[in-house]
């Protein structure tokens, strides 16, 4: 019982840093359509 409970907390845990980790990591909508490497439709050609 107290290995589930470890567990449940820890996935809590997790669950509530990852967004913050994600953003500091760059991984964001807006961190990855600002790369060097996007397509844009009105672009030259």
């Amino acid at each position: 019982m107290k290995a589930m409970i470890v567990a449940f907390v820890a996935c809590a845990i997790i669950a509530a840093a990852a967004p913050h980790v994600i953003e500091l990591a760059g991984y964001t909508t807006e961190g990855q359509r600002a790369g060097d490497a996007v397509r844009l439709g009105d672009a030259a050609q």
